[in-house]
């Protein structure tokens, strides 16, 4: 059996729904209107990812989802006229 794998997501909430990306699987997106729907779609996206032209999408588990406390950042962007 494979060694778990922590991943990395970077996780939004807008307009009352949940999304987010992988830093581990670029490219997968995914959404939902609570963790655990948005887990379901990262285990979906993160299978489709793994699978190879015209295989089936092998079998991922995703823990449950957790998140915790991060430092919140901020930037700008600088215009000149």
């Amino acid at each position: 059996m494979p060694e778990p794998q922590q991943l990395h997501l970077n996780v939004r909430l807008e307009d009352g729904s949940l999304w987010a990306t992988v830093e581990e699987f670029p490219g997968v997106f995914a959404t939902g209107d609570n963790l655990d729907e948005l887990r379901e779609s990262l285990r979906e996206g993160i299978a489709l990812m793994l699978a190879g032209p015209g295989e089936e999408p092998p079998t991922v588990t995703l823990a449950p989802l957790r998140s915790e406390p991060m430092a919140t950042t901020a930037s700008s962007e600088l215009v000149y006229a």
